[in-house]
């Protein structure tokens, strides 16, 4: 039977000064460990270094559980004023370096998982991950073009594939693995800037699964080999409280996951990005 992953990654950032509430930060991270622990999954969470500072007992604790925990990039939680796609290779190894630091002396190793604030990237940035020991991770949205975020995806791949070393928008042979969040490549949001995406609190879970479901259907079509579905969330949103829409808007598009795997004979896992990338690595050498 044909498998497909799910890989939630949780963008961790509730330190930043837009939110600056630790405490929510906390009872999210904790409520979104409990609804994936309760569907015998796993995922990832993606955390700047504010939020690694304040919440390593927490990350240290989910860690055990079986939960991957990466590093997240927002440039200016790190005193840096512009998106990090602005910087050329020196300043972005500077930022990402100095990110990965708080993290190495937190949990006393290197992170290995990225996600990018914004998914703002240039050409330089993939072969910066790769240089400072990142292995796998999402810095794009297939479709988004933000200029004003330095997040320009037009045309990138919409599925999991090795990351290029010259072109963020190209498949290559880069030894970094890049993990798409999924979209439906045929909706347009924000005035046409960016595709509609599985961002939990983007829409409700019927609307998502429609692009679960389309998603699946065009990797089975394609015949991909490694096959995920990779939704997003942040730890900014009320998750530990079970009648919170948002954590209800989880709950159900896991549910959808699930019914649509049935409906289409493929057995379907909730993991961690690591553990996709893992599989990748083995069916896919560079």
């Amino acid at each position: 039977m044909k498998k497909i992953y799910f890989a939630l990654g949780v963008d961790c950032e509730s330190t930043q000064p837009a939110v600056n509430n630790p405490s929510l930060g906390e009872k999210a991270i904790r409520g979104i460990a409990e609804v994936i622990n309760k569907n015998n999954g796993r995922c990832t969470f993606f955390v700047i270094p504010g939020d690694i500072k304040q919440h390593k007992h927490i990350y240290t604790e989910i860690e055990k559980q079986g939960h991957e925990i990466g590093l997240h990039i927002h440039p200016e939680t790190q005193g840096y004023k512009q998106y990090c796609g602005i910087y050329g290779p020196e300043e972005q190894e500077k930022i990402i370096s100095e990110a990965s630091d708080i993290f190495s002396q937190a949990f006393c190793r290197k992170p290995t998982a990225f996600s990018m604030g914004y998914t703002s990237t240039n050409d330089y940035t993939y072969p910066v991950l790769v240089k400072l020991g990142f292995t796998h991770g999402t810095c794009s949205i297939p479709g988004r073009i933000l200029p004003e975020c330095a997040a320009i995806w037009a045309g990138a791949p919409l599925f999991i594939h090795y990351a290029h070393p010259y072109n963020r928008c190209l498949e290559g042979n880069l030894d970094f693995v890049e993990i798409p969040i999924t979209v439906d490549w045929e909706s347009r949001i924000w005035s046409g800037k960016n595709p509609q995406d599985l961002r939990v609190e983007l829409v409700d879970a019927k609307n998502h699964s429609y692009t679960i479901e389309k998603s699946i259907k065009r990797q089975i079509e394609e015949q991909i080999q490694v096959k995920v579905i990779r939704p997003l969330t942040h730890n900014t949103f009320e998750f530990d409280d079970p009648g919170n829409f948002r954590r209800q808007t989880l709950e159900g598009i896991i549910c959808s996951f699930n019914n649509i795997c049935d409906k289409l004979s493929i057995t379907g896992k909730i993991t961690t990005c690591f553990e996709v990338s893992k599989k990748f690595r083995e069916i896919k050498s560079i």
